[in-house]
């Protein structure tokens, strides 16, 4: 036994030295990660999908005026080349050092500081820039060209699209949405020519121009609250809320279908396609607008125009990732803090990951993205 005190304090400092350069070099990071937006605890949960095991958990507070400041983060994006991962932070309140939980604001509440993008390095788990956007403009959504140069962010209560470099960080423009539409989520094509906003308020999707900055609305009929487009260019949909359904864009022809989902819904939120570009994925959340908690996600087939499964998951399954090889969907479920992991040959939740307090927004890295380890 070691009695010498000195011997133990060198032990853990060597220790936790070993392990920092682990981390640093890649040497602890697995091959596939999930990143996880922990709303209601104000940090980013990092997952090994091969354990499904959570690997650490990154804390978004700040330093504030002697105490802290917590930064509720409610969406969350990898960049294409895997070597960032970007989230939207809005600030809390300020509280002492003493408090144990610090309270964040993700709806647009004004807080003790203004609300941020946050950027990540994958390769270390650490955050590498904090871009001050404003004071309560609520941060919805985050997407990356497919160059990973550029950013857009929605800002849902001011009304704008910001977008930023991704290299320096720098904001280079501000695109106004019409008065009260509320952009909320958001995704960019696979060619990066354009981005599908789907706008709450304004019961429409948005169609950005990337290249011009001009942005045009197509007419939904109710609340669309996130958007998507097939990685083959040819649909984008939005979810639309009150009225239940999927509504699926044809860019080609440039009209809308919609797709019912089951009489027993509760209300969409967030969805994903396969990488094939066969069939969507939806989570069936409710809760929000007094409407009850759903438990259901949807598989869609984009050609039948129909539902052809009906999956169990979570309690308010709200954010959907599908894997890049396509036989994993994963769901966050607000009100279980949990993630949902779908098997996509059998249709069927096969695990479940408990993360923390309402897991929002969630996306996938993959060691075949970039270097980055």
């Amino acid at each position: 036994m070691l009695k010498n005190p000195l011997v133990w304090v060198l032990i853990v400092v060597l220790g936790l030295g070993v392990a920092g350069y682990m981390l640093s070099s890649g040497a602890l990071n697995p091959d596939t990660k999930l990143y996880v937006a922990i709303e209601g605890e104000g940090k980013i949960a990092v997952i090994d999908t091969a354990k499904n095991k959570v690997l650490r958990n990154i804390d978004l507070s700040k330093d504030h005026d002697g105490g802290k400041l917590a930064y509720a983060p409610h969406n969350v994006q990898v960049a294409p080349d895997g070597k960032s991962v970007w989230v939207t932070a809005n600030a809390g309140s300020h509280m002492e050092h003493s408090s144990i939980v610090p309270v964040a604001h993700a709806h647009g509440e004004a807080g003790s500081g203004p609300d941020e993008v946050i950027v990540i390095n994958t390769k270390n788990d650490r955050i590498e820039s904090r871009i001050q956007i404003g004071m309560g403009v609520h941060l919805a959504h985050v997407v990356l060209t497919p160059d990973s140069k550029t950013a857009y962010v929605t800002a849902q209560k001011e009304g704008v699209v910001y977008k930023i470099n991704a290299e320096s960080y720098a904001i280079e423009k501000k695109i106004t949405a019409p008065p009260g539409s509320e952009p909320h989520g958001l995704r960019i094509s696979s060619d990066g020519q354009s981005a599908y906003i789907a706008m709450l308020a304004g019961k429409s999707l948005g169609i950005l121009d990337l290249s011009r900055a001009e942005l045009a609305q197509v007419p939904l009929s109710g609340q669309a609250v996130q958007a998507g487009v097939t990685p083959d260019g040819k649909y984008a949909f939005a979810s639309i809320y009150d009225k239940k359904t999927l509504a699926v864009y044809d860019i080609a022809t440039k009209k809308v279908r919609e797709i019912k989902l089951p009489e027993s819904s509760k209300g969409p939120i967030q969805m994903y396609p396969t990488p094939d570009s066969q069939f969507v994925y939806i989570a069936d959340q409710g809760f929000y607008f007094e409407q009850p908690e759903g438990t259901m996600v949807y598989k869609i087939d984009l050609k039948e125009g129909k539902v052809t499964a009906e999956i169990k998951a979570g309690r308010a399954p709200h954010g959907v990732v599908v894997s890049k090889d396509g036989k994993f969907v994963y769901i966050t479920n607000l009100v279980d803090g949990s993630v949902s992991v779908i098997d996509t040959a059998q249709d069927k939740e096969v695990g479940t990951i408990l993360v923390g307090k309402e897991p929002n927004g969630v996306s996938v890295w993959s060691k075949t993205q970039g270097g980055t380890l």
